[in-house]
């Protein structure tokens, strides 16, 4: 008797097809140049996972496939979990952008940034049964951003301090970006928030039609920069329009992807200078009066560059005679060095008949060099031959010392920055040093006096007297008083220490009530009650968090007031943020209805072992809200303390937004 097929051959064939789809699938997942894994049911387990994922995740295949991501990576559940309950219930994909994440990779805790995605995977019937996952690896990207605001950081500071005229120009319309105090008092004649943020053509309207506008969309397009001297340009201002004469350069600025994103401009005011040199053309008679008087030293050439004439200046500074300056004698004047370069610009200006400029150190009488900008003009006859030349030499030595003095800051700062980090880590060291002692060769002795203090009262109590027997109970309660304290020392110098500690981001709601369980039995004890609004999320130090609140917690309970319930109130002011110094900060309030303080001691008391009571009334070492004070101080923050005698305490915690 023949048996029916199990398929049918249109069956068989969709089977096949789903299968060869899915190796197909399962063949690109592997081949992606992403981290790519599948994850099933709500507990997220893994079902698949390429190489890149693995790769990115530091783990082998069989220690991945068939667990919970949570089992896998227990350092990400606290920030992947709710994304990946929010994708489950919502069905509803997560894009994250360079999210910060701190892997255990081979052991060590990595902080790195990436791009991913959650997306839900459906069944036919539209119903969630899975999570995919893929992620790209962006942390160099991530530190190459953060190094290239810190490198335009000190580059804005340098434009910033510069003597010369500069101002930079972001995106195609040419939005002034900034400018520094010299183009805007010497040029632009106007405030920094009155140009900021506005396009050029919008604040100098009266550029329209003139060549500047032009030329930068010039350089933004090819990315060369450009160079031009002498230039006309009418900027109008408070004082009516003015006309200058302009030596300036338009700089491309790339970003990361070598794209031009705005254009820097340094422009020199040679108006002066310009004017000078077209008053040369006058008469030669008025031209060696206006010589004589001008701060410049003023030189005229004949035809072929040999010195005939030179002012009063020009004889003082060298202090030669124009009998050794004549014909080619003024060369000796002009440092070794820069000759060489500068004569053969200056022969081939001869022999061309054009204009030139350089700069170069000239030899002062004295034997040292100053440097001077020297510019010449060619003198033409009506046949456009050149018949003498009309030279001028303007010292901007101050200028190129400046520049000079720039740079040996920069590495002296360089160096100083060097030796505060070495210094640093020496302390950091100095600290880790007596964290060890703390740890380990001060408690073990205390271990031992109160071990063998106690076996002496167990089995020699009935030999010794009650005197004795006192003493001993001294002797225990001073040892755990000197534990409590090294403890809280050990703490502090922690905090102090905060150079190797990651920051990720913690959920002040959950640390609070973490603590209120810690402290159960003292609040049971004192039967107080603690109400706390919905506090926020910050990037913070989880540890160094629940330390600061279990030492503010701790001490309301301590300090409160006999026959009364205390009551403990944690608020968050608008649930928002406060303005403190036009920056914007959280504000927490932690207030107690305990027996409060003088308010001349609101700032003693974070000082270390400040006590306001004595000891057989509260116990404590004096070192608690010193922590809390070294905790704000870690995560840029404040604190500060108010009360009354016998109407509580109210203590404001400052966290920066952001």
């Amino acid at each position: 008797m023949d048996t029916a097929p199990l398929l049918s051959e249109h069956e068989y064939a969709l089977v096949m097809d789903a299968i060869n789809n899915e190796s197909r699938f399962r063949e690109s997942v592997e081949q992606a140049p992403v981290g790519i894994a599948i994850f099933r049911t709500r507990d997220m387990v893994i079902e698949m996972a390429n190489a890149m994922y693995l790769e990115l995740i530091a783990r082998p295949m069989e220690a991945v496939v068939g667990r919970s991501l949570y089992d896998v990576l227990p350092e990400v559940k606290e920030l992947a979990k709710p994304l990946l309950d929010n994708v489950w219930d919502t069905v509803s994909p997560y894009y994250g952008n360079e999210f910060p994440v701190t892997l255990i990779r081979h052991g060590v805790p990595e902080l790195m940034y990436f791009n991913f995605v959650y997306q839900p995977l459906k069944n036919t019937k539209g119903e969630i049964n899975g999570v995919m996952l893929a992620a790209t690896d962006v942390t160099a990207a991530v530190a190459a951003k953060h190094t290239l605001v810190e490198s335009e950081t000190r580059f804005r500071n340098l434009v910033m301090q510069s003597p010369i005229a500069m101002a930079i120009f972001k995106g195609r319309d040419m939005v002034i970006d900034m400018a520094n105090i010299t183009m805007l008092k010497t040029m632009w004649r106007r405030s920094s928030e009155e140009v900021t943020g506005r396009a050029l053509l919008d604040v100098f309207p009266e550029l329209e039609g003139q060549p500047f506008p032009k030329l930068l969309q010039q350089v933004f397009n090819t990315g060369l920069a450009h160079q031009e001297k002498g230039a006309v340009a009418y900027v109008d201002g408070p004082d009516g329009m003015r006309k200058f004469y302009l030596d300036f350069e338009y700089s491309p600025l790339f970003d990361l992807e070598k794209n031009v994103y705005g254009i820097m401009a340094t422009v020199y005011d040679v108006t002066e200078r310009k004017e000078q040199e077209m008053a040369l053309r006058l008469s030669e008679e008025k031209f060696r009066v206006l010589g004589e008087t001008l701060p410049q030293m003023i030189w005229t050439t004949d035809g072929e560059g040999r010195l005939t004439y030179a002012s009063r200046k020009y004889f003082e500074f060298t202090g030669m005679t124009l009998h050794e300056l004549h014909g080619a004698g003024w060369f000796n004047v002009i440092h070794p060095e820069d000759l060489v370069k500068n004569l053969p610009i200056w022969r081939e200006a001869v022999a061309k008949g054009m204009e030139y400029q350089f700069e170069h150190r000239m030899r002062r009488s004295d034997g040292t060099y100053r440097w001077y900008l020297t510019r010449t003009v060619p003198q033409k006859d009506a046949e456009g031959n050149v018949n003498m030349w009309v030279g001028s030499a303007t010292d901007i030595h101050e200028g190129r010392m400046f520049i000079d003095k720039l740079e040996a800051e920069v590495q002296e700062r360089t160096k100083e920055l060097q030796r505060s980090n070495d210094d640093l880590r020496n302390s950091n060291e100095e600290l880790a040093q007596f964290a060890y002692v703390a740890s380990h060769d001060l408690q073990e002795p205390l271990r031992k006096i109160q071990t063998f203090a106690s076996r002496l009262l167990d089995t020699e109590f009935n030999n010794i007297s009650d005197k004795g027997k006192d003493y001993f109970s001294r002797m225990q309660a001073a040892a755990q008083r000197m534990r409590q304290l090294i403890e809280d020392l050990l703490t502090f110098s922690r905090a102090s220490n905060n150079g190797d500690q990651l920051f990720e981001y913690v959920d002040l709601t959950l640390v609070l009530t973490r603590v209120r369980e810690l402290l159960s039995d003292q609040i049971d004890k004192k039967d107080a009650l603690i109400v706390y609004d919905l506090l926020p999320v910050l990037s913070a130090i989880p540890y160094q968090i629940e330390q600061l609140f279990t030492n503010l917690l701790n001490n309301a309970l301590k300090f409160s007031r006999k026959g009364m319930k205390p009551i403990i109130e944690v608020k968050m002011e608008d649930s928002v943020y406060t303005l403190v110094g036009g920056l914007p900060y959280h504000k927490i309030t932690i207030a107690d209805n305990g027996i409060g303080f003088d308010p001349q001691f609101s700032e003693r008391i974070f000082q270390v072992f400040q006590r306001l009571h004595v000891r057989n009334q509260f116990e404590g070492t004096g070192i608690g809200l010193a922590i809390c004070k070294k905790i704000m101080d870690n995560h840029k923050g404040m604190i500060t303390a108010a009360g009354k005698p016998g109407e509580g305490s109210v203590f404001t915690l400052l966290f920066p937004v952001g």
